[in-house]
């Protein structure tokens, strides 16, 4: 049974690879095929994205001027607020409060899995895994022959 696994395994495997490369290979020819075309898609992005941008700009230059929210038809300006700080000072207040805080999960467990005392409401799950080799074609030469 375990050797029909492992051969299911490699199977899917090599099927998938091949499947990927014909894929490669034939984005590889299509994109030859069509440079001319990806090269003015790439040269219209280019020209899109400036063109936005001076758009963007104008209609912030209009905003300025005018205090209009749609200084051009499909401009829209949003004014928000965001909150400057020192981040020690918030720290402090959060703290002194008790909001605004959260436990970095990943750096915690890093800590808490290096210490050899570890905390009394810490306890440590072993978790088993199965591991599968890259190159199951090396394991299955000789078996079942």
């Amino acid at each position: 049974m375990s050797e029909e696994l492992v051969r299911a395994v490699h199977v899917a495997r090599e099927v998938e690879e091949v499947a990927q490369q014909v894929i490669s290979l034939s984005q590889m020819v299509w994109a030859a095929t069509n440079a001319d075309v990806l090269a003015i898609r790439d040269e219209a992005k280019e020209k899109r994205a400036k063109a936005e941008e001076a758009l963007r700009e104008a209609g912030l230059k209009e905003y300025e001027a005018t205090k209009n929210k749609k200084p051009f038809p499909g401009v829209g300006i949003r004014v928000s607020e965001k909150p400057l700080y020192s981040f020690e000072m918030a720290l402090a207040w959060a703290q002194e409060h008790h909001l605004a805080l959260s436990l970095d999960k990943n750096v915690f467990e890093g800590i808490v899995s290096n210490m050899d005392i570890k905390p009394s409401f810490v306890v440590m799950e072993k978790k088993t895994t199965a591991t599968i080799a890259t190159d199951l074609g090396k394991v299955l030469e000789g078996v079942g022959e």
